[in-house]
């Protein structure tokens, strides 16, 4: 991966666990970090060929493997570009080991009647 394909400024977000005093519940987010991401939109066609269906908007971003992008899980979150996106998974890409992160996310787009 070429380090010019990543164009977009992402924010990590991270809820820690809170006792309420009845149940654990997700604290409030504060940001962990921001790295240089490459951004790319799931096609129709793929949301289709994997059975999706309703309004939200997937979404992958790849950035390069570090400390901080190695422990991204589906408890975080993402900010870009004035939304908010839930991490659905993660996976390593590239040619070497630990060379990217592929984070898949989802996000519900605004609806307004």
């Amino acid at each position: 991966m070429k380090k010019g394909e990543l164009n977009r400024r992402i924010e990590f977000w991270r809820s820690e666990p809170v006792n309420d005093g009845l149940a654990t519940v997700p604290g409030v987010p504060v940001s962990i970090g921001k790295r240089w991401a490459k951004k790319v939109d799931v096609s129709d066609g793929e949301r289709m060929r994997s059975g999706q269906q309703g309004q939200s908007l997937d979404t992958r971003f790849v950035v390069l493997s570090d400390a901080l992008t190695r422990t991204i899980s589906g408890m975080d979150k993402i900010t870009w570009g004035g939304a908010t996106y839930d991490v659905v998974g993660t996976k390593e890409v590239g040619d070497r080991r630990n060379d990217a992160i592929e984070i898949t996310t989802t996000s519900q787009p605004d609806i307004r009647l």
